[in-house]
Formats: structure tokens, C-alpha cells, sequence
């Protein structure tokens, strides 16, 4: 993509190291009110997090990890989710300009490649009222490392599927243009193409597939994205619903 954006990324905050870019990108808020669109990159987090306090781990200079900063006060609380949309979407199509293949998304922010997990998102948002307020979108994005530790058997990088070393300025600048696309289209309030594009990118999306909820496995299809962002599976002529965390992919 050739067009640059107009917010997204224009300030840059780059450290050397960091405990997390969230943190810092919290802390700045706190401080001060940076631009919207303001990234704040890291060449090493020491204490990356994931969804529900999980860690995300990273090789030092080798992948992706940053955090941006927006100010979403057109978004009701109420469509949070669609926000977790326009992330996912664009850390998305940013692997897929360079793996030159179609990348999924496992619900509900999760990006995968094959059954390889190559990227993460934090969102955490500030809500007042009815409104979003703020929200710090920390990516986690495994770009050139090539080992993990072995309890992440699905882990992957962009490095081990394209076989070369992969410039992380070039794919920082491909999201930054993926996410100001996507932001832009939240902003105007086109809710349904989002929800029906987030919906076609789900990993393993109307296919017959195993989940996990609790102790149980059962088979199901995922059928949707409900509104609030819960999951919609069909198993057994019934449409259950989940929120994040209650049902698991079995891989």
C-alpha cells in the first residue's frame, strides 16, 4: 500500500526498553494528552501482557511490540468490540502484504497463519459514561525470531514462514496504514462492513471444528460475531454465545 496516513504513527515514541508498551502508553496519558495516533515502539519488553493478565514473550529486537494510542469518543461503550475489529483487521492484512497469503483471525484478537499464532492485541480502553474515551492498542507481532519456548507449541513468526529476515520498519508502516484504513471506517460508523469482514477473517470460520468449555469438547461451526462481540457456534441444531474466555479452540 503506497498512500501514507494522515495520524496513525505520525508520532513516534521509541524505546529501548520497556516493561510494556501499555504501561508507558498509560502513563503518558496520564501526564500529558499525546497526539492521537501516537505509537510507542520498544526494541525490548520485559513484561509484555496478553488478554486476562496472560504474558506475551519476545526476542529482544526481533519482533514487533508497540502500543498506540486513541481517542475513540465517538464509539459507545456499548461497540467496544468493534474497535478489537479494527485492530485485528489491520494486523491482519500487514501479514498478509508479507506472507502474500491469507492470515486469520482467531476470536477474538488473535492472528493466525495456518494454526501458527503470529500476532497478539491488548486493547485497553477508558470508558466515561456511555463513551470511550481512550483506548491503548498494544500489538504484539512475531516478526523475525525463530524460536519459542516449547509451552508455546503454536507459536510462529512471519521469519519462519517466509524464509528471510523481515524489515520491522516496513511492516510498522504497513499497519500504521492498515490501522488508520480500518479506524477511519469505525469512525464513520460503518459498523456492518466491519463486523461482516472481522466475521469472513475468523480462523476456522463455518467450518466443523472441536472447542473446549471447561472439562467439556464439543463440536461445533462458528457461525458469527454477535454485536457484543461474542462468539456465536452452532453445535447440535443449537446457536450458543460466548464471551472471551468460556470456550477454547482445541488446535
Amino acid at each position: 500500500m503506497d498512500s501514507s496516513p494522515l495520524f496513525i504513527g505520525i508520532n513516534v515514541i521509541e524505546l529501548e526498553e520497556t516493561t510494556s508498551t501499555n504501561t508507558e502508553a498509560k502513563l503518558l496519558i496520564e501526564k500529558e494528552k499525546p497526539l492521537e495516533g501516537t505509537v510507542i515502539i520498544a526494541n525490548k519488553q520485559t513484561k509484555g501482557k496478553g488478554q486476562q493478565g496472560n504474558s506475551w514473550q519476545t526476542e529482544a529486537g526481533q519482533n514487533l511490540t508497540c502500543s498506540y494510542i486513541l481517542y475513540p469518543v465517538f464509539l459507545g461503550a456499548d461497540k467496544h468490540f468493534y474497535l478489537n475489529m479494527v485492530v485485528s483487521l489491520a494486523v491482519k492484512e500487514a501479514c498478509e502484504v508479507v506472507l502474500e497469503d491469507e492470515v486469520k483471525v482467531k476470536w477474538p484478537n488473535d492472528v493466525y497463519y495456518g494454526n501458527k499464532k503470529i500476532a497478539g492485541i491488548l486493547i485497553e480502553n477508558s470508558i466515561s459514561g456511555a463513551t470511550v474515551i481512550t483506548s491503548v492498542v498494544g500489538i504484539g507481532l512475531n516478526v523475525n525470531q525463530t524460536e519459542f519456548d516449547t509451552e508455546l507449541q503454536n507459536a510462529g513468526s512471519l521469519k519462519q514462514f517466509t524464509g528471510h529476515d523481515v524489515l520491522l520498519q516496513k511492516i510498522q508502516q504497513d499497519l500504521n496504514i492498515y490501522l488508520e484504513k480500518y479506524y477511519l471506517q469505525l469512525r464513520q460508523q460503518h459498523f456492518h462492513f466491519l463486523q461482516r469482514a472481522y466475521t469472513e477473517a475468523l480462523f476456522r470460520y463455518n467450518q466443523t471444528a472441536y472447542f473446549k468449555k471447561g472439562e467439556q469438547t464439543f463440536k461445533g461451526e462458528i457461525t458469527g460475531i454477535a454485536r457484543d462481540g461474542k462468539l456465536i457456534i452452532e453445535s447440535g441444531g443449537k446457536e450458543m454465545r460466548f464471551n472471551m474466555q468460556e470456550v477454547k479452540f482445541v488446535i
